[in-house]
């Protein structure tokens, strides 16, 4: 895991040249500079990445998390926010996800009694899939009510950042400018409308191939938190064994 705070400047400069040389190959969208400045040094109390690569040094994909400090209904709050890039013969087994979901486990651990929310604006049906998949609890779920304390929650959130509104009346999607560079799974994935979490995020965000991105709120519960690292540890579990192959 690389704490980019802890580099030099230049090395913070030979480290982001190498993240960008495998996300490019995942997104478009990002210059250098603004990959830069949002994964590497956004303006965030902490920032860390994992990075995953060969035995010989070769990066394969990367996980940003980022942990900032906001006041939500009234609230003192920790929210973290997350990139994930790999390439494509690398990507289908979640392992970016597992990160995230220990980074804010850990994260709930030392905070119990202040709520942790991440905050996603996902640009992918693919990603909404998986926090679909993983967490019984998200705003906003297809197939659930979504209350107005978690939409308030949402707006407060994501209006605390720079992302913009695509239009000033829907404030859950914004313009994010990642577009993703789909596999020949994530397409199939993509054209599954019998899915509804695959349906509802098209539906709620046509413009994703655009680079816009629904807002995505998980509240980083224990109980939560719990549920999701079950359901992956029982994935994980069957893949091991080879009776389950996941989509994604």
């Amino acid at each position: 895991m690389v704490v980019p705070a802890a580099l030099s400047e230049d090395e913070r400069d030979a480290f982001a040249r190498r993240l960008y040389h495998v996300h490019a190959q995942v997104f478009a969208g990002l210059t250098a500079q603004e990959f830069r400045e949002h994964v590497i040094t956004p303006p965030a109390e902490t920032t860390r990445i994992q990075i995953y690569e060969t035995p010989e040094g070769q990066i394969l994909g990367y996980c940003g998390i980022h942990r900032y400090r906001r006041r939500v209904r009234g609230r003192d709050a920790i929210v973290l926010r997350a990139e994930a890039g790999l390439l494509p013969e690398y990507r289908g087994r979640g392992v970016t996800y597992g990160f995230g979901m220990i980074r804010a486990a850990v994260e709930k651990l030392r905070h119990p009694f202040t709520p942790v929310y991440y905050l996603g604006t996902l640009v992918h049906a693919s990603s909404y899939h998986l926090f679909c998949k993983y967490f019984p609890r998200l705003f906003p779920r297809p197939d659930a009510a979504n209350p107005a304390e978690m939409q308030e929650v949402a707006r407060e959130l994501i209006e605390s950042f720079s992302d913009p509104p695509v239009t000033p009346s829907d404030p859950f999607i914004r313009d994010v400018g990642w577009v993703t560079i789909e596999t020949p799974q994530e397409t199939r994935l993509n054209a599954r409308d019998d899915r509804p979490d695959v349906a509802f995020f098209k539906k709620r965000n046509p413009g994703y191939g655009l680079g816009h991105g629904l807002v995505v709120v998980v509240p980083m519960t224990f109980g939560n938190l719990a549920d999701a690292l079950r359901l992956r540890a029982a994935e994980r579990l069957r893949m091991k064994v080879g009776h389950y192959k996941p989509e994604l």
